[in-house]
């Protein structure tokens, strides 16, 4: 496994190079932001801009994901990584070990801002790592769920069945917030302060200490069904 998460981190060099110049500037754009910012002005950005950048480091690396799978989608090339030693097995979980390595490292770099900031502003009230961990799970479940889309019917068809699916879920989220309880938001002048409260009560904290769990998990689980989805795959890419 380790040649092959050596091989695909050799052949996106130029991908992740790409990245971590992205994420260095998020890094140091927050930071001079924190610094440079007036203190009637501080709370909203750490609280609204901060979250925003923080989700868009994690965005990029699902824009990587797109391109580590599409690289491969080829019936010959497909063919011949079944053909090999580690066949697809060896090849799936490959992609997902190196997604997961370039998530946990993005995870780590938010985490380290995040820290500084808190130094910077001499207080942790602003602290955004409960938020920094529901993202990167979020990023987690996002992968896992897109994927075995993407080895079974290929980029362009598994995206289109991949969105068809976040629509069905988005319209029943839209249903529970114009028919369920959200008195928590409606309650609260502030929106980014309705959803600090809520995640520092005791309930949620169950359930963000499970939460990375089982996202892991459940990433866990896609890449196994991955596999053999893969192999069905192969056989309708074009040469």
């Amino acid at each position: 496994m380790s040649g092959i998460l050596y091989k695909n981190f050799l052949a996106y060099k130029l991908d992740l190079i790409a990245l971590g110049a992205m994420d260095a500037i998020c890094v140091v754009t927050i930071l001079l932001a924190t610094a440079s910012a007036p203190a009637h002005s501080l709370e909203g950005m750490l609280t609204g801009v901060c979250p925003m950048i923080y989700f868009s480091m994690f965005f990029m690396v699902s824009i990587f994901d797109h391109q580590l799978f599409a690289a491969d989608e080829k019936r010959t090339i497909g063919s011949f990584i079944i053909s090999t030693p580690l066949g697809a097995k060896g090849h799936v979980e490959g992609k997902y070990y190196t997604l997961l390595i370039v998530n946990i490292a993005t995870l780590v770099i938010c985490f380290l801002t995040d820290t500084i900031i808190c130094l910077i502003v001499d207080s942790t009230i602003y602290s955004m790592g409960a938020v920094l961990m529901i993202i990167f799970c979020i990023n987690i479940l996002y992968t896992a769920f897109g994927n075995p889309f993407y080895l079974r019917f290929g980029m362009q068809l598994g995206n289109s069945v991949k969105f068809g699916s976040i629509g069905v879920l988005f319209l029943i989220g839209l249903i529970y917030f114009l028919f369920g309880d959200i008195s928590f938001i409606l309650e609260s002048e502030d929106l980014m302060e309705a959803v600090m409260t809520l995640l520092s009560s005791d309930t949620a904290m169950v359930i963000l200490s499970i939460f990375p769990a089982v996202s892991i998990l459940l990433y866990w689980f896609s890449c196994k069904i991955s596999v053999p989805l893969y192999k069905k795959g192969v056989e309708a890419y074009e040469q």
